[in-house]
């Protein structure tokens, strides 16, 4: 009568997703994504934030990607950075990649990080294996 689903059946995805309904006080660290569609006031680190359009972040970013439909009032340090026509974000914004659709608000500094040279990776891995 009742079939129990295989392991395979299961999806490999831990992706996290924040309700709209949800109003959540604490730092969230994920190595996977977070779908925001609530409210968090704490810092968040994961591999891809997105920000629905009712989303709202109080708090520090840390990402590969962050996708911002909503608010987010914080500083975002990411590889990727989107901004939709929806959003609305305050702070300092370090990013390597932007895109900001017509009609984004924006407050703070916005910084472009350039990625480190193999070179540069290299010779600081080797600085700290002889600093141990």
């Amino acid at each position: 009568m009742f079939k129990s689903s295989s392991p395979s059946a299961i999806s490999d995805s831990q992706d996290a997703i924040i309700g709209k309904n949800i109003k959540l006080t604490g730092s969230i660290d994920s190595p996977d994504k977070v779908i925001l569609n609530g409210q968090v006031t704490g810092d968040v680190s994961c591999t891809v934030l997105e920000i629905g359009i009712e989303g709202k972040l109080e708090g520090n970013v840390k990402a590969e990607t962050v996708i911002v439909g909503g608010r987010l009032t914080g500083d975002v340090d990411a590889m990727r950075l989107k901004l939709a026509s929806s959003s609305y974000v305050n702070g300092e914004m370090r990013y390597h990649i932007i895109e900001v659709e017509e009609g984004a608000q924006l407050e703070g500094s916005f910084v472009q990080q350039k990625p480190a040279s193999p070179a540069k990776t290299a010779a600081a891995a080797i600085e700290a294996e002889t600093d141990k």
